[in-house]
């Protein structure tokens, strides 16, 4: 009932519920109402280009382009990063991703760093920076077309490794005015392609970012540690036929390789394993697992490390077929490879085999029967591998800095 009804009809309960009510005895009746809902934030829009990390007060000659997102991105610039830096030259690195455009400002504060989402977005950039003339690819990524389409700037793909895998040579690389190899071997590879390469210029100037392992390997792998092993598998590729990986046996050989030697091995996986097999997701996780249960002396890297830098500490390599190969080669040590006898191999054809400078296996029974022959005493393949290391590396453009010479010819 009302207030007033209760002080007209029942007077002495009206004045004794409000003493109570008063003395905080009764709830108070009056409804209360009810709180606004708080208005939901609006999403943030996509910022589309953001140039605030580049420093405008300098003349910038030279881009360092990555269409890459942030899982591969970085594995693709931070070898070349440093050599820029060595060169002592300016110059911008444009980034498409934004996720990866945030990680590279936290890693390369330095640095004059640039983002552009869209082809729309790099006529802005480019038009922020007058004086740059030349433009470097580290990746084939559908995004370089914006670029590349720019008549007035010179494009060089310097790629993120040496590898005879179909990719390596291909005709989408026809769109660049220079493809700089680390030596002979990637020249013959579009020599031995079906298509023409006649307007491209090849420009051999090594690996700049192995020179410390060559001058390292001058001295003979078995003098130089004990056996301590690298591994390094590659993904399951996009489609099965082209699934070069012994990823899906990889506890196999961690297992029997160290029962074989009682030697330490390093594992780093590709960073894209699992993106098409599901069961090698959490590859890293299950061989850790493995690897605590049965109390091996062995390691797993995260995939992000940069590989040239754990090279220096390992002087036998296990790889799956990928540019990891011709990174070990500088080491000047046994390579073993895995070849897979279910399916048919697709390589960009160099002149020199895998068969002459690595010991290749399609099987644990083989990898381990060549690995004690080897580490026995007979490492047939060591001529050829010092061949392959000329061949594929470069190794006098590397030693000479034929990579920074050329960047400084191009930045004055």
């Amino acid at each position: 009932m009302s207030k007033l009804t209760k002080l007209v009809n029942d007077p002495k309960r009206f004045f004794k519920d409000a003493a109570l009510k008063r003395l905080g005895a009764l709830p108070d009746s009056t409804p209360k109402p009810k709180p606004k809902p708080k208005p939901k934030p609006k999403p943030k829009s996509p910022k589309n280009i953001d140039v605030s990390n580049v420093n405008f007060y300098q003349k910038i000659p030279l881009i360092l382009h990555t269409g890459e997102s942030l899982a591969a991105g970085p594995n693709q610039i931070i070898p070349w990063i440093p050599i820029f830096i060595q060169a002592d030259v300016k110059f911008v690195l444009l980034v498409r991703n934004e996720a990866f455009f945030e990680w590279a400002k936290k890693e390369y504060p330095w640095l004059s760093i640039a983002f552009a989402r869209r082809g729309a977005d790099i006529e802005e950039v480019l038009g922020l920076l007058p004086e740059a003339k030349t433009i470097f690819y580290p990746s084939s990524t559908g995004n370089n077309i914006h670029l590349v389409r720019f008549n007035h700037l010179h494009h060089v793909f310097i790629g993120h490794g040496d590898s005879d895998k179909a990719s390596s040579a291909h005709k989408a690389l026809r769109l660049y005015d220079e493809v700089w190899t680390a030596g002979q071997g990637h020249i013959d590879r579009f020599a031995n392609s079906n298509f023409n390469t006649a307007h491209i210029e090849f420009v051999k100037v090594g690996r700049p970012n192995l020179c410390h392992i060559l001058s390292h390997s001058q001295i003979g792998w078995r003098e130089r540690m004990r056996n301590n092993i690298l591994y390094l598998p590659t993904w399951e590729g996009v489609l099965e036929q082209t699934n070069y990986s012994s990823s899906a046996f990889s506890g196999q050989i961690i297992r029997e390789v160290q029962e074989l030697l009682d030697a330490s091995i390093t594992v780093k996986y590709h960073p894209f394993t699992g993106s098409r097999d599901n069961k090698l997701k959490n590859i890293n996780k299950m061989t850790e697992e493995i690897i605590t249960r049965e109390t091996l002396n062995a390691t797993v890297l995260d995939s992000s490390v940069e590989i040239s830098t754990v090279i220096p500490d390992n002087n036998i390599f296990i790889c799956d077929i990928s540019g990891v190969i011709t990174e070990c080669l500088a080491s000047d040590s046994p390579i073993f490879i895995y070849i897979p006898v279910d399916k048919e191999v697709k390589v960009a054809n160099s002149n020199m085999r895998y068969e002459e400078y690595c010991y290749t296996y399609s099987t644990v029974e083989e990898l381990l029967s060549k690995i004690d022959r080897v580490t026995a005493g007979d490492d047939y393949l060591m001529e050829g591998r010092k061949k392959a290391i000329e061949y594929f590396i470069g190794r006098s453009e590397t030693l000479n800095n034929k990579f920074i010479e050329k960047l400084k010819e191009i930045a004055h």
